[in-house]
């Protein structure tokens, strides 16, 4: 089992890796324009053909929800069009810590209304129940390669309010 701080280098390395294999990170959102603002014609393009692809794989699909196929399609979407909003980027840093190793790992998607967002979270301990957040957290870590951000799980509660409390269904994917 990983320490708190190898956690976090992990969290880390998985933020540089998305860094490195997706370039146009997050173009569903302002702050995905604002980063590499010359190549505004790339972006358009990225994001249409992501669009494409994504929407012409779904049409093929016909199973029922698999989070490991979901996990992996995304991964392959993001580094075949070069772009991806939360949910790729998030399967893109999943799959680099799942082939690292780093256990237990958590693929979230959160949908609150209007609201949604996802993210990884590494070494949640699965017998304490997601809605009692505090616990869980203690030894948890995020990586959330949409924002840049990786720390402790307790952050989840400021930075994203609306994602509380947790429930099952929230989990898409995780490896013991």
């Amino acid at each position: 089992m990983l320490s708190h701080p190898e956690l976090i280098s992990a969290a880390r390395s998985a933020i540089d890796y998305v860094r490195t294999n997706v370039r146009y990170r997050g173009l569903n959102t302002p702050g995905g324009w604002i980063r590499n603002p010359t190549e505004a014609n790339q972006k358009v393009i990225a994001r249409l053909y992501s669009l494409y692809v994504g929407s012409q794989r779904d049409a093929e699909y016909k199973g029922g929800f698999n989070g490991e196929y979901y996990v992996n399609e995304l991964d392959k979407l993001a580094k075949l069009t070069n772009t991806g909003n939360c949910s790729e980027l998030s399967a893109v840093a999943f799959n680099f810590l799942k082939d690292k190793g780093v256990r237990p790992i958590d693929y979230f998607g959160v949908f609150r209304g209007a609201w949604n967002h996802a993210f990884v979270i590494i070494n949640r301990d699965a017998g304490t129940p997601l809605s009692n957040f505090r616990d869980w957290t203690n030894s948890a870590v995020l990586c959330d390669p949409l924002y840049d951000r990786f720390a402790d799980a307790g952050f989840l509660a400021s930075w994203y309010p609306r994602c509380l409390p947790f429930t099952n269904p929230d989990v898409k994917y995780r490896l013991e």
